[in-house]
């Protein structure tokens, strides 16, 4: 049943069902609030808005006062007197002094806000008979009270004007009878009698007020007796001051009254067949329209064109809550309240008028048709069409009849995209066309040839169609378009191109737009297509994963021109990809998504207004987008949507600029310049503090508070309260749950703490201090309030940080001294001599101290000197000979020529590399000890990282029989930023210690995200092998200097127990933690885990692989200026293999370099440092002080010193670029391209 109930209300909203009603109904979206929701109870008799905001409402079990979120209730206590005097509460009042008046079952009582109490008056008459349930008050400021035992004047007198006091006054009694009572802005009184008379009163304050029988101008009723007074039996008025009108609502009609004169003038009649309907109360909205409560329910009767209607709730089940109401009242946002009998509570926005809904059918495609009518496809009809101008629906085939016909045999109801061409004839894609005739109600089929069948299939699905003209009918397939030609009844089509991939469905048409040059673009899920049928030339536009700039999904469901560009920009609504601008000229996309404020990625219809703006629909409602600033503002169902969710092709604009957006529970029309912002901000209330998590009760002995929340201004707490929580709220009742907040405590928030729609604010061990709380509250326009609300809170010191603590001691110590003083007087002298002695060898001491701190110190600084001297020259005097060794090597492997000298070239090459790899690891030990370690931070590819390594050690493992195996999870960001080199020696120490270590098994690398984080990603590396494994007293020690599990593996294995040591630090220096887990005999893992931030998308990416001696110039003539005879073979051999065709000369020393440079053209200088007679320092600087282009030679520095200070020295010297010894091939290579680059 619940699902009949869409279909059931949208068939009663077209006229081939339409069921004939006696008056006409409008559909309006209400938000209920029950019990459920903390109401006391469900029958609300009286509304009020106070002077706060708070809003009030009257039951048969208590008064509520309401902050938008809870409801607080009053309720009648028999032990306290200054409780409420009854639960059941009829009338509200809030007098022009402020004072709160409460009309119960047992009189009338005024509402003490500071106290939060009640004070009682009237109250001496039986209960239920001294029942007011009206209240006004004049422009004497006396107080007329309507009630049941007659009409009461209330004359104040006396001084006593209180706000929060029940004031003196004497009363007069005027009418006998049961009564309603209102007044004018003028001053005047209107009361009407229970089925009799209506009279209009000029009040006087202390003397007799005048009352004259209200007469109508002519009879619009039954009368009785002949008179015509009867007519206005309950007479509810309204004050439209505005306008300066004053309606008068009687059970037959509405009037209007003038406040000089008792004749009353006949303005609306209501229909007979509503009978005897008595309004209750009625409020005026901004437009001017009335908002009758009556016995029959909800109605709106519009003045400006005396047109009577019953308003129905949008949502089925609150349609009994509509029929049993008694009042409604407007607060001051505009919003109406509703109460009913027994069913709580109801409220409209008129904000949601603005988004007209027709509700009650899922809407699917839209086309602006003849006469100004817009067709929209339902479920339920074949055709239909809806009338903006009077809502009504002049046309309307339902399926259950029309699809009986012979004519639809082969009509597939899904086949449906309906357009009207200017001839009236209907248009509809069926796999083929059909027309049909509003003048006759026939359809025509218009088939196409078993050729044209063949060759392009049509299946049966919803397709668009375009009129071009009245002749040319162009219409979307899953294969391509079609044309249809009315003039000789002729089809022709074209495929779509092969790239573009069908459904099988038949829906890979979403969008069809005609350009102004004539050509086409067509929304597909395979992408936007253009054709153009002159040429018959296809440009596909797609997504492409690896190009920002692309579309950013291929289902392009809607296709809007930009309204300044037109089609040079496209607007596109995807599916998943949220918002597309298209530049048609250049192919490139600028996306737009939920990141940006869309609020859903799922753009069904974009549509522009005649401001330029973009309106599109989605699954998250109707966004609107400036082009100008790029900000979107959201619109949901809370704002008057049909709902959240829209629908496909259901979307279309109509000449006078109203857009339609149709979607499941039915469409939406507006104009978008109607749609204005509302800058004012809403008030806002403190309503609440907690200390440590217990609400501050103003009632209770020894609270901080001395009246309720909202009505305090600040708060003194001591120390001890370490816990403080401020509640707030907005005084803005349409969507509380949608509200924003923002907060600042000033003396502690440096800036505004944004709490969404959190409404408390938590703040922990304030110090002691003087404190201002404040809280702003955002409309839903996004308007932030200027002011807010503030609150002072003071948080007292500690009792030993008081004044009083500090006076106890300033004296305690005043006395003190003084007492010392005195006790010491007498030995100065003594003391003097005994101190002066004591100072001097403390001097001495101290002196002594010192002199051996500034020993110790310089021996700690020489011994540093030293030990750095001792790694540069072990350094030098190592790289030296191993430059030759490793040279030669390379030399040799190259020229070798027996398998049996590879193999001890190999011998040769491996044993130099591992002492190479050994004297790196102490040099790097010393760096990080001394902190001149530096880390990158440059863009690297972790899982590159890791396959080179695995490339560089894998055929180790295969001599040794073992698997070497690497998974990388997909998680794993393809790009980060990170120091490459510090994590391949890392990976290089870790997975060549768990192959040297196994013999048998394998040995397994893996790579996954640990965690995400805000703007760093953490990578967790682990290294798995089948070894030896760690002992389990050793592993707390593997991790340090020099250290092996056992000493006979340095025998059996080989190392320097210095790789898990740097690998340690290499790690902790990046931020990370290293570990390891182990079994003797089973093997051991070895885990560590970075965080890297981010890679930048402009961060640098690597090179294309080209090689370094490609961009070298060919014949260079080089200077080889190095006093090594062997380490200069090494150097002409690398030179000559690297650099065909180039030239070497040699000199001896930096003062032969100087001589040669001088004489002879060189276009490179390979520049040794350590040298006799001048150093390659001096020579180099004498190099640049030459001047002219002899200054200006690329010098590479070449030097077995790799210490920092000593690159540091080269590069201070002059020299352009620098290679340690010994080199490889290609590492000379770079230096001599870098060194050239940066001398062009």
């Amino acid at each position: 049943m619940r699902r009949a109930l869409p279909i059931l209300l949208a068939l009663s909203l077209l006229p081939a069902q339409r069921v004939q009603a006696q008056w006409d109904t409008l559909t309006m979206a209400f938000r209920a609030i029950t019990i459920n929701d903390g109401l006391s109870q469900g029958m609300v008799t009286a509304i009020l808005q106070d002077r706060h905001g708070f809003m009030w409402f009257a039951t048969k079990d208590g008064l509520n006062r309401y902050d938008g979120y809870r409801f607080e209730v009053f309720r009648h206590d028999t032990k306290d007197s200054t409780s409420l005097s009854d639960n059941n509460v009829h009338l509200l009042f809030e007098d022009r002094a402020g004072r709160l008046w409460v009309g119960t079952d047992r009189g009338l009582d005024v509402f003490d806000r500071p106290a939060a109490a009640f004070r009682h008056a009237l109250t001496d008459l039986t209960p239920g008979e001294d029942r007011t349930h009206q209240m006004v008050q004049d422009a004497n400021g006396d107080l007329w009270l309507a009630r049941i035992d007659g009409l009461r004047k209330l004359t104040l007198t006396g001084a006593d004007t209180a706000r929060n006091r029940v004031p003196a006054f004497t009363i007069q009694h005027l009418l006998d009878r049961s009564c309603w009572v209102t007044t004018d802005r003028g001053g005047t009184v209107w009361a009407s009698e229970l089925e009799r008379r209506s009279y209009r009163l000029a009040p006087t304050h202390g003397g007799v007020d005048r009352m004259d029988t209200l007469r109508l101008k002519q009879s619009i009723g039954s009368t009785r007796r002949g008179r015509t007074l009867v007519d206005l039996t309950g007479l509810v008025t309204v004050e439209d001051t505005l306008r300066g009108r004053l309606y008068g609502l009687h059970k037959y009609g509405i009037v209007l009254l003038t406040s000089s004169s008792s004749s009353v003038e006949p303005l609306f009649t209501y229909p007979s067949a509503l009978g005897d309907m008595r309004a209750t109360m009625a409020s005026l909205d901004a437009e001017g329209r009335l908002w009758i409560c009556a016995f029959k329910g909800i109605f709106l009767f519009e003045p400006a064109t005396n047109r009577l209607r019953r308003v129905l709730p949008m949502d089925p089940n609150f349609t009994q809550r509509a029929g049993v109401v008694q009042m409604n009242y407007r607060d001051r946002s505009g919003l109406l309240w509703i109460g009913t009998s027994g069913y709580g509570l109801l409220t409209h926005d008129p904000r949601t008028e603005r988004f007209h809904t027709v509700a009650g059918m899922s809407c699917g495609p839209m086309t602006p048709v003849a006469q100004g009518r817009i067709s929209i496809s339902l479920n339920t009809h074949l055709l239909s069409a809806f009338d903006p101008a009077t809502g009504a629906w002049p046309l309307a085939l339902p399926f259950d009849t029309y699809m009986k016909r012979k004519a639809l045999d082969v009509f597939s109801p899904a086949g449906r995209f309906p357009v009207q061409d200017g001839e009236g004839t209907w248009w509809l894609n069926y796999g083929g066309l059909m027309s049909y005739s509003e003048a006759t109600d026939g359809f025509t089929p218009h088939p196409r040839d078993a050729a044209d069948r063949a060759a392009f299939p049509l299946e049966e699905s919803c397709s668009p169609i375009l009129l071009d003209g009245d002749s040319l009918i162009w219409f979307g397939s899953e294969h391509g378009i079609g044309r249809f030609r009315r003039r000789d009844g002729r089809y022709a089509h074209w495929l779509f191109p092969p790239e573009v991939h069908t459904s099988g469905s038949g829906q890979v048409v979403q969008a069809l737009q005609r350009a102004t040059d004539g050509t086409f673009w067509i929304g597909t899920v395979s992408g936007l297509l253009h054709f153009d049928p002159r040429t018959q030339a296809w440009k596909r536009f797609a997504s492409d994963p690896g190009d920002v700039h692309s579309l950013s999904s291929d289902a392009v469901f809607s296709i809007c021109p930009d309204p300044d560009e037109g089609d040079g920009v496209l607007w596109i609504g995807t599916n998943g990809g949220g918002l597309n601008k298209l530049d048609t000229r250049t192919g490139t996309a600028v996306r737009y998504t939920t990141e940006q404020g869309l609020p859903n990625n799922v753009v069904y219809g974009v549509l522009s207004d005649g401001a330029g703006r973009l309106w599109m629909s989605t699954n998250k409602g109707i966004a609107r987008f400036d082009r100008a600033t790029g900000v979107f503002r959201n619109y949901t169902a809370s704002d008057g949507l049909q709902g959240d969710e829209f629908n496909r092709y259901a979307y279309c604009k109509l000449p006078d600029g109203t857009l339609f957006f149709g979607g499941v529970n039915g469409f939406n029309r507006f104009k978008p310049e109607h749609l204005l912002e509302d800058s004012t901000a809403d008030p806002i209330h403190i309503t609440g503090i907690r200390l440590i998590n217990k609400p501050v009760d103003f009632r209770a002995a020894g609270s901080p508070l001395k009246a309720p929340t909202y009505l305090s201004k600040a708060m003194t707490i001591p120390f001890s309260v370490n816990m403080v929580t401020f509640e707030f709220a907005t005084m803005a009742f349409s969507a509380p749950q949608e509200h924003h907040y923002r907060y600042l405590l000033e003396g502690f928030d440096k800036d505004w703490i944004q709490s969404g729609t959190e409404r408390s604010a938590v703040y922990t061990n304030l110090d002691p201090g003087r404190y201002t709380f404040r809280v702003q509250g955002v409309n839903r326009d996004g308007v932030w309030a200027a002011t807010g609300a503030s609150f002072s809170l003071t948080v007292l010191p500690p009792w030993w940080r008081t004044w009083w603590a500090w006076s106890l001691y300033i004296l305690v110590v005043a006395g003190g001294i003084i007492t010392y003083i005195r006790l010491r007087t007498h030995g100065l002298k003594r003391q003097r001599a005994l101190l002066e002695r004591t100072v001097a060898e403390r001097t001495t001491e101290l002196n002594r101290r010192k002199d051996e701190a500034d020993a110790q110190r310089e021996r700690a600084e020489h011994s540093e000197r030293v030990k750095q001297q001792f790694l540069a020259n072990m350094s030098h005097e190592i790289r030296t000979p191993m430059n030759a060794i490793v040279g030669m090597g390379n030399v040799l492997r190259r020229n070798a020529h027996l398998p049996a000298q590879q193999q001890y070239i190999d011998a040769i090459t491996t044993s130099s590399e591992s002492l190479l790899g050994i004297v790196n690891e102490i040099l790097d030990l010393s760096k990080i000890e001394s902190g001149k370690l530096e880390l990158e931070k440059v863009r690297m590819e972790p899982h590159a990282v890791l396959q080179g390594v695995v490339e560089v050690l894998h055929y180790r493992a295969e001599e040794k029989g073992l698997k070497l195996a690497c998974n990388v999870d997909p998680k794993v960001p393809s790009a980060v930023q990170g120091d490459p080199v510090r994590l391949n020696q890392v990976l290089m120490n870790l997975v060549g210690n768990a192959i040297k270590f196994s013999e048998h098994g394998s040995v397994r690398v893996a790579l996954a995200v640990q965690e995400q984080l805000t703007d760093a990603v953490m990578l967790r590396f682990a290294v798995s092998d089948t070894g030896i494994g760690i002992a389990a007293d050793r592993l707390a020690h593997v991790f340090e200097d020099f250290m092996q599990a056992e000493s006979d593996h340095t025998r059996k294995y080989g190392g320097t127990g210095l790789g898990l040591a740097i690998s340690k630090r290499l790690v902790e220096m990046q931020g990370g933690t290293i570990g390891v887990a182990s079994e003797l005999g089973q093997g051991s893992t070895f885990t560590f885990t970075v965080p890297y931030a981010h890679a930048h998308a402009d961060a640098s990416r690597p090179d294309n692989g080209q090689r370094a001696t490609d961009n070298l110039p060919r014949g260079l003539h080089i200077l080889l200026v190095e006093d090594n005879k062997l380490n200069v073979l090494v150097a002409e051999e690398e030179l000559k293999y690297a650099l065909p065709g180039c030239t070497v000369d040699v000199a001896e020393n930096g003062r032969a370099a100087l001589d040669m440079h001088a004489v002879d053209a060189y276009d490179l200088i390979l520049m040794d440092v350590q040298m006799p007679v001048m150093d390659g320092y001096a020579a180099t600087r004498a190099i640049r002080a030459m001047g002219g282009s002899k200054a200006r030679i690329p010098i590479v520095a070449m030097t077995a010193n790799v210490m920092q200070v000593e690159v540091q020295q080269c590069r201070d010297a002059g020299m352009d670029a620098f290679i340690p010894k010994p080199f490889k091939q290609e590492e000379l290579v770079a230096a001599i391209g870098e060194a050239m680059g940066n001398n062009r």
